[in-house]
């Protein structure tokens, strides 16, 4: 035993200084620790106040962004027809975290997604800032249900000239806590806002202005106003409490964003950080007589090891999961885990040539990423990550997601690359299964409005002038009179078989959606082998629209006879654009319907006069 301790000796001597070193430094830091938070306390308090000021101030820009782009969904919109713009706003994406979200026209009529409003808002400042044609934020405009304030953001429905409505939303109380807890600073401090005279205009939730009598913050409190643009804090009292407050200009509107921390959570936090310096030195010195035990049986750890890494090939197996090391000096590829579905001889190892065949499995949708793992030695990258589709012996297609790290030389040459693959192909189908669904009309099955928009939106956006393509637009003649005479369950059915029909009409690389009540909208891709016989092909497809829609329903007493009316827009020649080209091919259709239903027409510069 003596012998033993003379080996490790120097390992001993090394572990019992470092601990002592430890304490030493323990006792200093928990004599000076709170002096140093008491210090920069209040540089901690003004910084983080002007950063949660940003944040709402972005957070307001973000949302008046998103609520630009949303606008383009009512371009065309009659703002006057509330059911028109009930549907419109029912279609676009308005975040629940809003305590009202709605719309109004031109005369201040509103229409509303979330929440109550006003039936008109025309005499509100809010709304004639926004009819000068520029996004505006008030805190007055609107009240939530349940009567809380509510701050209020809008911008002006239209691209040119006088807007033709506004769409606006706002957020209460509990809105303001959610983006103001950043990083958990809630439940460091309560958050107060402003206006400019210093008036309360809501708080976060962990703060109850009310109870404590807080109207005016800089009245009641003797909280100092900073100037523009800049912070202050002060030491007074907030609810017979001494705390610090800190106050930031907002850049909205005037508000201020006061910051309230009592400083009995001041003391609280330098108590905190001498409990986490002794918890870490206990930990560190534990780590130490660990260290020194390992040394001494470093035998038994290796065997450790060896039996760990036999649980861990165990346990890849299980969850189909498999761990890949390429040498790029060698060009070898070795793959562990559980790999028998994508290689049927058993093999780990695989030399440049067989790699290659394994990277070539990647179904040819997923270019983008078999793009990176071809190229991953010359881009520069130093991390590769991404999900993709491998081909595997069943002959099937299943989704994996692969994490990868290279390993560079000093001069960037790239060494090893290593990683894992993970199976998952069951969550990935099930993720594509709920965007499907929420892309789909339930009665049809085709795509809804929102989500046809979308798709040949992405089609046009990346369209030259090679490309030849055209929108049509389907009205079903006597619609009406089908749900009036045979019942809505019929014209249900009515939809559906007009929905089965248009797919047959049309090949997978269409687009086929439901876009209104009885109308139907197609989007036909030509490719550049058929451009030469391409009107053909618009007015065949047209042709066979109406020859395919036009059946006759019967119910009991009453038989009902529907045909299609069809209008026709061709990019680029009737525009470069979806709103340009859905506009279009709507004059097309009302052509087609005033020249007697059951027909079609291709939009010219005429159906404009």
């Amino acid at each position: 035993m003596t012998k033993r301790i003379r080996e490790h000796l120097p390992t001993i001597i090394s572990v019992v200084s470092t601990v002592i070193l430890l304490v030493i430094t323990l006792l200093w830091f928990n004599g000076s620790v709170g002096k140093k938070v008491e210090i920069n306390n209040e540089t901690y308090l003004v910084d983080s106040t002007r950063n949660l000021a940003s944040v709402m101030r972005g957070r307001i820009d973000d949302w008046i962004t998103i609520f630009e782009a949303q606008t383009e969904a009512f371009y065309g919109v009659d703002m006057s027809d509330s059911r028109e713009v009930a549907d419109v706003l029912m279609s676009i994406g308005i975040t629940d975290s809003f305590r009202v979200a709605g719309a109004a026209d031109r005369s201040g009529k509103t229409v509303m997604r979330l929440g109550t409003a006003p039936e008109n808002i025309k005499d509100d400042v809010f709304f004639a800032d926004i009819m000068k044609g520029r996004a505006a934020v008030s805190s007055d405009i609107v009240k939530g249900s349940n009567g809380e304030t509510v701050i209020a953001f809008g911008v002006p429905i239209g691209r040119t000239g006088e807007p033709a409505g506004v769409l606006f939303g706002g957020f209460g109380s509990s809105a303001f806590s959610k983006f103001m807890d950043v990083g958990g600073s809630t439940r460091r401090f309560s958050n107060i806002l402003l206006d400019s005279s210093g008036n309360v205009i809501m708080s976060s939730d962990n703060i109850d202005t009310e109870r404590m009598g807080l109207l005016n913050m800089f009245d009641d409190t003797g909280a100092v106003c900073p100037p523009a643009g800049e912070g202050s804090v002060t030491e007074c009292m907030v609810g017979g409490t001494g705390s610090y407050v800190a106050v930031s200009d907002v850049g909205i509107n005037g508000w201020y964003l006061v910051s309230v921390m009592p400083k009995s959570a001041a003391e609280l936090q330098a108590g905190d950080i001498s409990r986490d310096v002794t918890i870490l030195v206990m930990l560190v010195s534990f780590a130490f007589a660990i260290m020194f035990i390992s040394v001494m049986y470093l035998i038994k750890s290796n065997n450790d090891i060896l039996r760990a890494n036999e649980k861990f090939r165990l346990v890849t197996v299980e969850s189909q999961d498999m761990v890949f090391d390429y040498n790029f000096q060698k060009q070898l590829l070795s793959l562990d885990g559980n790999t028998d579905n994508i290689i049927s001889d058993g093999r780990n190892e695989f030399n440049r040539t067989e790699t290659m065949n394994l990277i070539g499995l990647i179904h040819e949708e997923d270019k983008d990423i078999k793009k990176q793992l071809l190229e991953v030695a010359e881009n520069g990258e130093m991390s590769v990550k991404g999900e993709f589709r491998l081909k595997c012996t069943d002959e099937t297609y299943s989704w994996f997601r692969v994490r990868g790290t290279v390993v560079r030389a000093h001069d960037g040459s790239a060494q090893r690359f290593i990683g894992s693959l993970i199976n998952v192909d069951e969550q990935m189908n099930r993720e594509m299964r709920l965007i499907g669904k929420a892309e789909t009309d339930p009665i049809t099955g085709v795509y809804n409005k929102s989500a046809f928009y979308d798709r040949v939106n992405e089609k046009l956006r990346s369209a030259s002038d090679s490309d030849l393509f055209a929108i049509y637009i389907i009205d079903i003649d006597n619609f009406k009179s089908v749900n009036d005479d045979l019942g809505h369950s019929t014209g249900d059915q009515v939809l559906s078989d007009v929905a089965k029909k248009l797919c047959i009409v049309f090949s997978d690389m269409d687009y086929v959606g439901r876009i209104g009540g009885d109308e139907f909208a197609a989007f036909l891709h030509l490719s550049s082998k058929a451009r030469n016989v391409g009107m053909n092909i618009i007015e065949g497809k047209a042709k066979a629209i109406c020859s395919h829609l036009s059946e006759t329903y019967r119910g009991k007493k009453k038989q009902v006879s529907i045909t299609a009316s069809v209008g026709v827009a061709i990019y680029p020649y009737s525009g470069r654009d979806y709103n340009t080209l859905f506009r279009r091919a709507d004059k097309a259709l009302e052509r087609a319907k005033n020249g007697g239903k059951n027909r079609y027409g291709i939009y010219s510069p005429d159906d404009n006069n």
